[in-house]
């Protein structure tokens, strides 16, 4: 299978690429660093993360493969972050995390994507 970038866009390089859900880690993993991220792998190695030129990211649970996308940040013209806490779901759109009263969001933490590890 071929990975694409097919994903919604306008959100950093993490949301333009596709659904990964049922592909092989390595697929994965040479599809991200063909797109020149820069990846870290936690100190327990529980997680790699691929970080992006415009700061999207993507990181993967190495366990079980589950996903999780960031979307790049975005900035009022105060220089504030009008965008951070939000996730991107599998296709690359924003997630809301918290509700207007500040309460966490339930099943916003990753995309519902897992790759086959």
């Amino acid at each position: 299978m071929t990975i694409k970038l097919l994903g919604v866009g306008g959100n950093g390089i993490a949301s333009e690429i596709q659904d990964l859900t049922g592909i092989e880690y390595q697929k994965v993993d040479d599809f991200l660093r063909s797109l020149n991220a820069k990846v870290t792998i936690s100190k327990t190695k529980l997680y790699t993360t691929y970080k992006f030129s415009d700061q999207s990211s993507i990181t993967i649970r190495n366990s079980d493969g589950r996903v999780s996308r960031l979307p790049s940040p975005q900035y009022d013209i105060n220089g504030q972050n009008i965008n951070k806490g939000l996730r991107l779901d599998k296709d690359g759109t924003l997630l809301k995390t918290r509700d207007q009263f500040g309460n966490p969001i339930a099943n916003t933490h990753d995309t519902g994507e897992y790759i086959l590890c």
